[in-house]
């Protein structure tokens, strides 16, 4: 991988970057140098998820190997939907509900599209009524400018429309770097059940200087630079995401994180946490929740995926979440149902990350934590704590199944 590169290996963009970023050549695809290393690549990955250091019960270990698929099919996509020149639109990233990555949250659709630098685009449509909205723009995995929907002048149904360049332009305005490479949309839903998404639509409208035609790439060398970058990203990716963020001592939370350096929002400030637990111990949360636009909480499993949000209650949003009479929020991770409004799943797990978002709010607070017996719970929440009966619970997670279900399509 060279220095041109503006992702770094572990970034799934790299893998699409390479083909004109890369360094290898036609020798090494025609002598299979390239397809070897994809293929030693992924028995480094699989030795990994072998060893001793990571969590191992049976959970945690379909997961894993599961999880290299996800990475190899996410890399794949990158790879062969890489175009030198792409038609432009909106279009929902790769991120759903089956492909998870980096801990997306279980409330938002990702949506995006290709920039090129020194360019001027304009981006129209509806706003749409989830409960946030926010637009980043990119130059490799580095934010340049970050705004919300609502912070532009809309029209009375929610029409928006905004330019988005290098210079200052009149009106709605998201800037854009000299070396722009991605248009990032970000939609939160509170309401899974009535909220929807923006419908936006972009055309480019003009450039500030004629681009230097790019020489042409030999297809075998393109291919071959993307062979090795997969391998790459599969590797660095797994190796980043068990080593990020993580408390030294496990069931805590850390200070909130400032991500924009590494493409997170400006406006979002996650404070992020890990737990492990044995079969009959619980963790109990408690936070008095921030007061703003959005906040939630995810679980995650070893490898930094989302817990299936659909047939688990593993999130918890501001608007899902009860709040008990003093104010608190009180949450219990746990592997089996406790009862507890509040429950977040395990799903059988050993361990993983826990993020309490927080989107606009005037505070980030970090949650208190104890580990208790699984037959302890009950006598560790206050009365009015809310109780929830199994029958309950069913109806719950049939609902969450069917609005992930109509929220990502494939």
């Amino acid at each position: 991988m060279t220095s041109a590169f503006v992702n770094p290996s572990w970034m799934p963009h790299s893998v699409s970057e390479a083909a004109r970023a890369g360094d290898a050549t036609v020798d090494d695809l025609v002598s299979g140098r390239a397809w070897s290393h994809l293929l030693d690549s992924l028995r480094k990955a699989s030795g990994v998820m072998l060893s001793d250091d990571v969590p191992r019960n049976a959970a945690d270990m379909a997961a894993g190997f599961r999880h290299l698929l996800v990475l190899l099919g996410t890399g794949l996509d990158q790879a062969l939907r890489a175009e030198a020149d792409p038609v432009l639109a909106v279009r929902p990233s790769g991120v759903d509900a089956v492909y998870k990555w980096g801990m997306d949250c279980p409330d938002c659709i990702y949506t995006g599209a290709p920039l090129r630098g020194g360019e001027t685009y304009r981006l129209w449509g509806n706003r749409g009524s989830a409960r946030y909205v926010g637009l980043q723009s990119m130059a490799g995995m580095a934010s340049s400018a970050n705004v919300l929907l609502d912070e532009l002048d809309l029209g009375a149904d929610g029409e928006v429309e905004l330019i988005l360049a290098e210079d200052f332009q009149e009106g709605n305005w998201l800037p854009t770097a000299a070396d722009a490479t991605q248009l990032v949309v970000r939609h939160f839903f509170y309401d899974w059940d009535t909220e929807v998404a923006s419908s936006l639509s972009i055309e480019r409208i003009g450039t500030k200087k004629e681009r230097a035609s790019r020489p042409a790439v030999d297809p075998r060398a393109a291919v071959a630079r993307q062979l090795i970058a997969l391998g790459d990203f599969v590797v660095g990716n797994l190796d980043f995401f068990l080593q990020f963020s993580r408390p030294e001592t496990p069931n805590t939370f850390l200070p909130p994180l400032d991500g924009t350096a590494m493409g997170g929002a400006a406006e979002n400030r996650p404070v992020i946490g890990s737990w492990e637990l044995g079969p009959d111990e619980a963790l109990l949360v408690e936070v008095t929740p921030p007061e703003g636009l959005y906040w939630s909480f995810s679980l995650g499993n070893p490898w930094w995926e989302t817990i299936d949000y659909g047939r688990h209650q593993s999130s918890l949003n501001g608007h899902q979440a009860e709040v008990d009479p003093d104010g608190m929020v009180r949450a219990v991770i746990a592997h089996d149902d406790p009862g507890v409004a509040n429950w977040l799943d395990t799903a059988g797990h050993s361990a993983g990350p826990v993020i309490l978002r927080c989107v606009r709010t005037e505070t980030a607070p970090i949650p208190t934590t104890r580990v208790l017996s699984f037959s302890d719970v009950a006598a560790s929440v206050p009365s009015e704590t809310r109780h929830v009966t199994p029958e309950e619970r069913q109806g719950t997670i049939a609902a969450r199944r069917l609005a992930v279900s109509r929220r990502f399509c494939r």
